[in-house]
């Protein structure tokens, strides 16, 4: 992770804590999903129940993405998020777990979702397979140029100023 990305998304943690936090992660990743060509009215993104973000795209692909960040060793994929994706695994989505730990030695990781709950993974077990190498290095440009153009916004007003901004995009929004 760049050095200045770091500092900043330290700094959007320390006003906002965790909970917003995790919360503005998820709407800068849906983001810059649709900064990678997918169409962004096929994006819907929910901030307090069900999946994360689902991707519906004829092009791009279908996915339900549920996603974890934590300055911490571990994650929990709970219940809910097992139930959540095991539904949309079932009509065919590619269930992924997303996982950005704070850290400078540290990229979002996008692995397939656990094929059960499990209270706690290890997020330095965990890595990016090939399969989605190439999404994941586009992804990781895009959210930190994003953190980048958005810090004094979303500084000044969280997750209120990125919902505003996932509306410009066309993206879907649900919840806060």
């Amino acid at each position: 992770m760049d050095t200045d990305v770091y500092s900043k998304l330290k700094n959007i943690h320390n006003k906002w804590k965790a909970n917003i936090f995790g919360q503005i992660c998820q709407d800068l990743l849906a983001l810059s999903i649709a900064e990678t060509g997918c169409n962004p009215a096929s994006i819907e993104v929910h901030n307090i129940e069900g999946v994360d973000i689902v991707i519906d795209d004829n092009n791009f692909g279908k996915y339900a993405i549920e996603v974890k960040t934590t300055y911490g060793e571990t994650i929990n994929f709970g219940e809910k998020d097992y139930k959540g994706l095991k539904k949309y695994y079932e009509n065919n989505y590619v269930t992924i777990l997303a996982v950005l730990k704070i850290d400078l030695d540290k990229e979002w990781i996008f692995v397939d979702a656990p094929k059960k709950p499990k209270s706690n993974l290890y997020v330095n077990s965990l890595y990016t397979p090939d399969k989605y190498k190439d999404l994941a290095k586009k992804l990781n440009e895009n959210f930190g140029k994003l953190v980048q153009e958005n810090y004094e916004g979303v500084l000044k007003s969280g997750e209120k100023y990125l919902k505003e901004r996932l509306k410009e995009k066309g993206i879907k929004y649900s919840g806060g």
